[in-house]
């Protein structure tokens, strides 16, 4: 009965040794990756909406969660992560991004953190919308494989959810966002397009096309909110049957108009241009403007 109750002792000691060891091993992974991770700002590979994100180890999503503008629902600044039993948890704000609004010359302004760049609003209006920038929370949940967590398994499932430093943004946006991105990048892109020789307008050569409907786009909740408003600049090729095709982002807004700008230029018609008297595909450069009249 001693005995028994001895290794009892002893199996009870071996237990909360191991999960005093275990505990404390984990404290100090969080350590490492708050150390590594936090008040940075990481994109995700895919722009889910929503305030809790579920993750496999390996980047796959659980559930089904709708996709959203990148400028809206790519990016994360990181706040806190923790490692509570098998799941990793990262606590962070969602990012809404706009475009440096005084480079209006340059066609591939950065991305800015609008938080970060609220110096042309008025103090009220700071106020309320710092505020209300700082509550856009979002809680990140990856869960990691069977056995111990290691700080390279951690990283891998980090890295499997967000962006790597370095890696191209091109893999990760939409397609209409490739040739921005290129141009920011330093690389050259070329849609792909089955329309074949593509021509630019000219006089006496290449008439441009003419638009024939043109309905204006809509705004996006959070330019309303901000109050913000711009012009976007997108690159597009009339078909020969006056429909808009091959559209890319050249000088971008931010804060969702971008995709608004896209999804109501999709819609457009128009009259196509010429060449020698026959329609030909031509490459135009349209500009959609955002305001408010009700300011």
């Amino acid at each position: 009965m001693k005995r028994f109750a001895l290794a009892t002792i002893v199996t009870m000691f071996s237990i909360a040794f191991l999960e005093t060891a275990a505990w404390a091993f984990n404290r100090d992974l969080e350590k490492q990756l708050n150390w590594q991770y936090a008040d940075k700002i990481l994109t995700l590979r895919h722009s889910y909406e929503g305030d809790l994100l579920r993750f496999l180890a390996d980047g796959k999503l659980r559930g089904t969660v709708p996709v959203g503008p990148w400028t809206l629902d790519g990016q994360i600044e990181v706040r806190e992560l923790h490692l509570r039993g098998k799941v990793l948890e990262i606590d962070g704000r969602r990012v809404e991004i706009v475009f440096d609004p005084k480079n209006l010359t340059n066609h591939s302004p950065k991305p800015l953190d609008l938080l970060a760049n609220l110096d042309s609003y008025s103090g009220k209006e700071r106020q309320i919308l710092q505020k209300y920038l700082l509550q856009k929370e979002v809680n990140v949940e990856i869960e990691m494989p069977s056995g111990k967590t290691t700080e390279e398994a951690a990283i891998a499932a980090i890295h499997a959810v967000f962006v790597l430093p370095g890696e191209t943004m091109m893999d990760v946006v939409p397609d209409f966002w490739q040739a921005y991105f290129a141009d920011l990048e330093g690389k050259t892109y070329s849609p792909p397009s089955s329309l074949g020789t593509v021509y630019r307008a000219e006089p006496r050569v290449v008439s441009a096309p003419r638009a024939t409907n043109s309905p204006p786009p809509e705004y996006s909740e959070e330019a309303r909110r901000a109050k913000y408003e711009g012009s976007a600049i997108v690159w597009l090729v009339v078909d020969t049957s006056g429909s808009p095709r091959d559209l890319q982002i050249q000088r971008p807004l931010g804060l969702g108009l971008d995709e608004k700008a896209v999804e109501r230029l999709r819609t457009w018609t128009f009259e196509p241009g010429e060449k020698d008297g026959q329609p030909v595909p031509v490459k135009i450069n349209v500009e959609v403007s955002f305001r408010l009249y009700d300011r």
